[in-house]
């Protein structure tokens, strides 16, 4: 059996208490990689131990056969448990034993329509909701799924508190992201990450993994399956066993090259959305992000895939598309909700308190804007600060000298000439000071005699 870290069994705890309290719908959020399975399977096994049913259903096959393990490992009496694919239960809703506890996990999918069947069907059925970020690009929220939300601990906390393994981010980003257009969901269309991918030098993502993250473990996320295959290619062309899997790989096929992978016999693993949910490789320390997205949920999944903990693991993340500059870093304390929010807001995540981030100049870390030493390769802001500083004290200063040196000798001469003359703006702010006359007068002027637009 598992033996529940703390914030795992106060997570149980809490959600029993919530459902002893009434609600019919629970929601229990907690980061990519806190193991919410454990969590899964420890409520479930309290549920079945009175005899009472449970049914859990998630959108992803590949997903099932792990909770099922998870189920097994916690004891769980699978005679009173239905685990299957959500649209395989919404065509059995008539044949299949009604439960006393529904469980959804990856429930930021919870607004679909074959969710939303399920839930109606078994309307009068307590539903415990298990996500990592409950946030849809449509901005819907789930008030009306869920009447509450629990709340576990947060990426910095888990990091802290060695439960995550610590992360650099490398923002080396390659492409022209003025060429992504954005669609009717929300993210980007499909037509305009090609563009996007076009747009890249292929080579330039094996030179930058080799001088990142050279020799780690490594998924490979991209957004069609065509440029998927193309960089699985162009790191075997460099000597680095690489794979490209998709979701039409067939099946054996794809557990075939998940179990090399796991094994390490293959070292980078290129995918389509296949390996954002669920899939747990600890010893995995890299990920390369080469789709981008406006989604946050796709985002911090993808991103704190290579996170899992390890003693001694220091995790990379190169996102070579600028998902981070709309985002922030993994570790940012989002502000969740079951609220709507605005449904395309100005900047995505823009509902949370995330720091200002920089990118360093020299090793392409991006940290914290309150940094003035990088903390991976050690340059100084502060020498760009004093530098900019020093220009900008020196230019005014020669503005200052400037104007001491030649203040009388323009006032005298201004007063000389005929404003009649005068071919430009400045002429006339000169004459109008000289006069005593008020900084209107001379914008007048100049208007009349077509100096200003």
């Amino acid at each position: 059996m598992y033996k529940l870290y703390d914030y795992q069994q106060k997570l149980v705890a809490e959600a029993r208490q919530a459902l002893s309290n009434g609600n019919k719908g629970v929601l229990i959020v907690s980061p990519p990689g806190s193991g919410k399975s454990a969590v899964i399977a420890e409520i479930a096994r309290l549920t079945t131990l009175k005899k009472n049913r449970v049914l859990f259903f998630v959108h992803r096959q590949e997903l099932i056969k792990q909770i099922k393990d998870s189920f097994i490992k916690q004891n769980v009496d699978l005679n009173y448990c239905t685990i299957m694919t959500v649209c395989k239960i919404a065509h059995r809703l008539s044949i299949l034993p009604k439960p006393s506890l529904i469980i959804v996990d990856e429930s930021h999918h919870s607004r679909a329509k074959t969710y939303q069947k399920i839930f109606n069907y078994y309307s009068d059925v307590p539903r415990l909701g298990f996500t990592g970020s409950p946030w849809r690009l449509s901005g819907k929220g789930f008030k009306d799924i869920y009447s509450t939300m629990i709340q576990g601990p947060t990426t910095k906390w888990l990091i802290e508190h060695h439960k995550l393994a610590p992360f650099t981010v490398y923002g080396y980003q390659l492409g022209d992201k003025n060429v992504l257009k954005h669609s009717s969901t929300g993210d980007y269309t499909k037509r305009s990450m090609d563009d996007f991918t076009h747009s890249i030098i292929h080579g330039d993502i094996v030179k930058s993994w080799l001088k990142f993250a050279k020799d780690r473990k490594t998924i490979v996320y991209c957004h069609s399956i065509s440029f998927s295959k193309i960089v699985a290619q162009e790191f075997r062309d460099a000597g680095i066993n690489a794979v490209h899997a998709d979701s039409h790989t067939p099946i054996q096929k794809r557990e075939e090259i998940m179990d090399s992978f796991k094994q390490g016999k293959i070292k980078v693993l290129c995918n389509v959305d296949l390996i954002s949910e669920g899939f747990d490789v600890p010893d995995c320390s890299c990920v390369v992000l080469l789709r981008p997205t406006k989604s946050l949920v796709i985002y911090l999944q993808q991103s704190m895939r290579a996170m899992r903990y390890q003693p001694d693991k220091h995790a990379m993340i190169i996102d070579q598309v600028g998902n981070f500059e709309k985002f922030g870093l993994p570790d940012t304390d989002y502000h969740w909700s079951l609220e709507d929010r605005k449904k395309h807001p100005r900047k995505e995540g823009s509902n949370t308190d995330e720091p200002a981030i920089k990118t360093c100049p020299e090793c392409f870390a991006v940290i914290e804007a309150k940094n003035l030493i990088c903390p991976i390769c050690g340059h100084d802001f502060s020498v760009d600060i004093r530098r900019i500083q020093q220009k900008k004290d020196q230019e005014l200063s020669a503005i200052k000298a400037e104007e001491h040196t030649s203040e009388v000798f323009t006032t005298n001469y201004i007063l000389t000439q005929n404003p009649a003359a005068f071919t430009t703006i400045k002429q006339f702010y000169d004459y109008a000071k000289a006069k005593g006359y008020k900084k209107g007068w001379a914008y007048y002027q100049a208007k009349a005699k077509g100096l200003v637009h």
